[in-house]
């Protein structure tokens, strides 16, 4: 796949640290892509019940998934191999008439490798575009990435789940005068939680078979988050989000004949 050479400088949200060590592994940063859906999840009513919101939970990956797609295009169009460092965010809104939408952004930088520039060693590394010419998708910092290169591997893909609860704020009538642990509660979140991580493992391997080029063969990096959707009640989703990554080709210069040491950074601004 040819390169497409910007006539204009191409925008970035790297660090000083990520462009150095990423171009010092031959990758340049293509442009600043972004992928945005607004999605609406229909009507929803609070029945007073503890329970999940299917419907609710089904809008929320989807929206996920389209941002991420349309990101995805635009790295296409810049003739890059995959995009770095992405950012998902999401706001919940209640609109007149009940209707519960979300806008949903997914951000990053799209990189290619640039032969021209790269190490000698490195000049006839493969591309890390997947089947289908499609760029990868991954969160990982631009240091992790080249880690992660290091270590044998490449990303593949941003790995998605999501599950939706409603909490009934009416059972906490049952537990006046006491401290005690609130039993449903804790079940709703623990159901939460592992519905979110079961459903990033399913889609994950629906888009990339276990046969395929681009088979995963572990997921780095995964986070889950709690977010309250404003204006629904006790409304609360768990998102589970990590990068799925596999072996590099056979032979790839980038790959190290031994395990980079871990180094423990320690933050000095905060």
């Amino acid at each position: 796949m040819a390169l497409v050479r910007r006539t204009e400088p191409a925008l970035s949200d790297l660090s000083v640290t990520e462009f150095l060590v990423l171009s010092r592994a031959g990758f340049l940063p293509m442009g600043l892509v972004i992928g945005t859906s607004v999605y609406d999840a229909g009507i929803t009513w609070n029945l007073g019940q503890t329970r999940e919101i299917p419907e609710l939970g089904f809008a929320m990956h989807q929206a996920r998934k389209l941002a991420v797609e349309r990101m995805r295009a635009q790295a296409k169009e810049h003739g890059a191999e995959g995009v770095v460092g992405v950012r998902l965010q999401v706001e919940h809104h209640k609109w007149r008439g009940g209707h519960t939408v979300a806008k949903f952004v997914a951000l990053g930088t799209a990189i290619s490798f640039d032969r021209a520039h790269a190490p000698q060693k490195l000049a006839h590394a493969p591309s890390l575009l997947l089947a289908g010419a499609r760029p990868f998708t991954s969160d990982l910092s631009g240091q992790d990435f080249v880690t992660l290169l290091r270590a044998g591997y490449r990303p593949v893909d941003l790995a998605m789940g999501s599950a939706v609860y409603e909490i009934d704020p009416s059972l906490l009538y049952n537990y006046i005068g006491g401290t005690v642990e609130l039993i449903p509660y804790t079940q709703a979140f623990f159901n939460a939680r592992e519905g979110a991580m079961d459903r990033l493992t399913e889609d994950l391997h629906r888009d990339h078979p276990k046969d395929g080029p681009d088979s995963p063969a572990g997921i780095v990096g995964v986070t889950v988050e709690e977010r309250v959707h404003t204006g629904s009640g006790f409304v609360v989703e768990y998102s589970a989000i990590g990068t799925a990554v596999t072996a590099l080709a056979e032979g790839d210069p980038r790959r190290h004949a031994q395990l980079p040491n871990p180094t423990i950074v320690v933050p000095l601004d905060r």
